[in-house]
């Protein structure tokens, strides 16, 4: 029996196993087939519709952290603004206080203001009103100054200080009409409106205040509880409607 190959029946080493043992044949890699054209087309494609993909989730990423420090810097400053003139227990200004803000301490009046008109009870935003006033005495008597004095229409907040209002919540002013009067017995404001609701503010009105800079005898005039809401749009529209039916049938023969 051949030593190198157990199933060969050779003894004296005439065959050729070793020759075999010796020399194995060495395996080669099979080689995978490839078509230049088309598969570097789809490998291509492939590439890029990943970056694209890649891309877009990068800008989706920035546009989602750019929202969220948006909405976080909005919900900051809504805060700001809100909790100054919505937390219980914090103090608000009174008429008398408001009066020593305007005229100081110890003032004596020989005169005030009266209203002799009906005071819009709410007033809406931007419909017009009058205010009429008088001048009297200490014991309420209508008086005429010996000179004509400028008189102004204003509106405080209520908080603590209060804050004179100017402009509304658009950066508008926050009045319009004859805001200023002259007179030395009879004051006219004629077609006053107010262009912001009182619901934005401290206990959800102002002070209607009306004051001369001109001298310190006559009372500045201070309305409480000056409520402005958002106009009746349907009642007035249903209004209009009415008056122009009744106008339409003035002219109709019966």
């Amino acid at each position: 029996m051949c030593n190198f190959n157990i199933k060969c029946q050779t003894s004296d080493g005439s065959c050729k196993c070793s020759q075999v043992i010796s020399s194995p044949e060495i395996i080669k890699p099979i080689p995978v087939p490839f078509t230049a054209t088309a598969d570097i087309t789809f490998y291509g494609t492939l590439f890029r519709i990943i970056t694209q993909q890649n891309e877009m989730i990068k800008a989706i990423a920035e546009q989602t952290k750019f929202a969220l420090e948006k909405i976080t810097t909005i919900a900051e400053s809504t805060c700001q603004t809100i909790n100054p003139t919505s937390s219980q227990g914090e103090e608000v200004t009174t008429s008398s206080q408001l009066h020593k803000i305007i005229c100081g301490e110890e003032i004596q009046h020989s005169f005030s203001l009266q209203v002799i008109s009906e005071m819009p009870n709410p007033a809406y935003k931007e419909r017009a009103f009058s205010l009429l006033l008088q001048i009297v005495d200490t014991k309420g008597n209508k008086a005429v100054l010996p000179e004509n004095l400028n008189f102004k229409v204003m509106l405080f907040t209520m908080e603590s200080p209060p804050k004179l209002m100017k402009i509304n919540t658009s950066g508008d002013k926050i009045m319009k009409g004859t805001i200023e009067a002259q007179g030395n017995s009879t004051l006219f404001f004629r077609k006053i409106a107010v262009k912001e609701v009182t619901s934005h503010f401290r206990n959800g009105c102002f002070f209607l205040v009306v004051a001369t800079k001109d001298v310190d005898y006559v009372k500045p005039l201070i309305v409480e509880n000056f409520v402005v809401k958002a106009r009746k749009i349907n009642n007035e529209a249903t209004a209009m409607r009415k008056k122009i039916k009744i106008d339409e049938g003035e002219g109709l023969e019966i």
